[in-house]
């Protein structure tokens, strides 16, 4: 072989060589490029942990899902699905997905899946879920990820494109798994916990109205509407809750006002109305004996206070007023206005919404008014 030939032989096998490096390095580049940008998102998760579990239902489900899709490149279609005993509820879904779905599917571990995180063929998930995933595009890649709480199946995550899904894809998806496990799981502590406390609140709601039959509904309805209140002004998840708690609980200190006073049909006189006028020091006194109510507490106590600083019990005026006194003062206003009472009837809607105008700048905090005025109006709320 002459020396040329074999010199362009050697070229060519370093050139080769070089070029099979080159990618090998340029692959193990871009994975660790990947792992590093998963790595932050995972940091990213876990501060977000407290402020994730805490959420409503609907909105944790959600925000759950979006960030399991931020963890995949060009996912088409997605579907959440929470178990609940032997049925589960589709609670998030991503992508053009058709309106007539089942919003309920029978729990069904795949018989064929040996990992929590698998692909399937498409077709053998239409078996499964033909109403959830029936749409004639058959030809798409399909991931499941299983979340198992306790050893029972909690929840099922299905992503559809038509590219493979990666192995280190899956990993991801995997440890992914094992976080939502630990956020589900708090979640449904968190929620029991609150269930527990809310039937006792109830509870002590419905001997307030056996008291005084005539605050019947009253505080489910101000703690309801102070709610849509707080939800339509923007304010965070765990503030809107507060305001319904707050607003639950608003009258509990009516419960040592004598009935005869609160049931009284003619002019209360200036002592009665004294008396009256201590229930929301009352509230205050019974909620500050809890730890998780002393805030609540807090605006329990301020929510007769008046913008115009003619209120009490503290005269406290505009944005000194805490913010969640301040909704419930409004919406306490138009429920106690609208309702039947033992001195009067109800005012009619158009009176009792002109007498939340006509008061806003004294009594109301005028951006309030205006804001519940609108949801009024908006939802035909009567």
């Amino acid at each position: 072989m002459e020396i040329p030939n074999i010199l362009t032989l050697a070229l060519g096998l370093s050139v080769t060589a070089n070029v099979f490096l080159i990618s090998k390095l340029k692959k193990r580049s871009n994975l660790n490029k990947y792992l590093s940008t998963q790595l932050q998102k995972f940091k990213d998760l876990s501060s977000k942990l407290r402020d994730i579990v805490v959420q409503r239902e609907e909105t944790f489900y959600k925000n759950l899902h979006d960030i399991a899709i931020g963890f995949l490149d060009e996912v088409e279609k997605s579907y959440f699905i929470v178990f609940d005993g032997e049925y589960g509820n589709v609670v998030s879904v991503f992508g053009d997905v058709p309106n007539n779905i089942s919003k309920r599917v029978k729990k069904t571990e795949l018989p064929f899946a040996t990992q929590r995180v698998y692909t399937v063929d498409k077709e053998k998930l239409i078996g499964l879920f033909p109403n959830l995933t029936k749409d004639g595009s058959e030809k798409t890649q399909v991931l499941v990820s299983d979340i198992f709480i306790g050893g029972e199946l909690r929840a099922k995550i299905i992503f559809e494109r038509k590219r493979s899904f990666l192995d280190e894809e899956m990993d991801t998806i995997k440890s992914l798994g094992s976080f939502f496990t630990s956020f589900i799981a708090t979640h449904s502590y968190v929620t029991n916990q609150g269930k527990f406390q809310k039937d006792m609140i109830l509870t002590i709601i419905r001997i307030l109205e056996y008291h005084d039959p005539y605050t019947k509904g009253h505080s489910k309805n101000v703690a309801t509407l102070a709610s849509l209140v707080a939800e339509k002004m923007g304010l965070p998840d765990e503030m809107i809750r507060k305001t319904y708690w707050a607003a639950l609980v608003h009258d509990i200190g009516k419960i040592v006002i004598p009935s005869t006073i609160l049931n009284k049909e003619g002019k209360l006189t200036l002592e009665e109305f004294e008396i009256i006028k201590k229930h929301p020091v009352y509230g205050h006194d019974f909620l500050s004996t809890s730890s998780e109510l002393r805030e609540l507490a807090k605006y329990v106590y301020h929510h007769h206070e008046r913008w115009d600083g003619k209120g009490y019990p503290s005269g406290l005026s505009g944005e000194d007023i805490p913010l969640i006194s301040r909704i419930i003062t409004v919406v306490d206003a138009w429920d106690a206005m609208r309702s039947d009472r033992p001195y009067r009837k109800g005012l009619p809607k158009e009176v009792a919404l002109k007498e939340l105008t006509e008061h806003a700048g004294m009594q109301f905090d005028p951006s309030i008014v205006k804001i519940f005025v609108s949801l009024i109006e908006e939802q035909g709320i009567g």
